[in-house]
């Protein structure tokens, strides 16, 4: 079982006995999103992050929705939902941080086109987990021009 499978488990029950019914019905969510893929619970650490971020990026995007149709009731929920969401992900990457890690996949890889993008890719998933998709792809293609 991943170490971020089983704080998510410890984190549970420490929720049921302090009674926080918000919290413990978020850290279930992550709980069932990771178990719906694989019911054993076995999966690698960086597959588990993945499923959680993908949540927390859903979480994003229905805060959008919600302040463009108002329900600013809605919104102060959802956020509450998604910093606990973010209390198990790994420490998002600024877009200097991912400018500067993509330079150096490229030179570990040794990518000098556009057609060796999903290898730079690959890597710069297995390097940083947490980083923002778009902004990896931007910079690869700067690069890889």
């Amino acid at each position: 079982m991943s170490e971020l499978l089983d704080k998510i488990n410890k984190d549970l029950q420490a929720a049921m006995k302090a009674k926080d019914e918000f919290r413990l019905g978020v850290i279930r969510m992550m709980k069932s999103k990771v178990l719906n893929v694989n019911a054993r619970g076995d999966l690698p650490e960086a597959e588990v992050v993945k499923i959680i971020t993908k949540y927390g990026k859903g979480l994003k995007d229905s805060i959008e929705e919600f302040k463009k149709i108002g329900r600013t009731a809605e919104v102060s929920t959802v956020e509450k939902e998604l910093t606990v969401v973010q209390e198990y992900l790994p420490k998002e990457l600024s877009p200097e941080e991912i400018k500067s890690l993509v330079q150096q996949v490229i030179a570990e890889t040794g990518a000098a086109a556009i057609k060796d993008m999903g290898n730079v890719m690959k890597a710069m998933k297995e390097k940083a987990p947490g980083a923002d998709g778009k902004i990896v792809n931007q910079f690869v293609r700067e690069f890889l021009k």
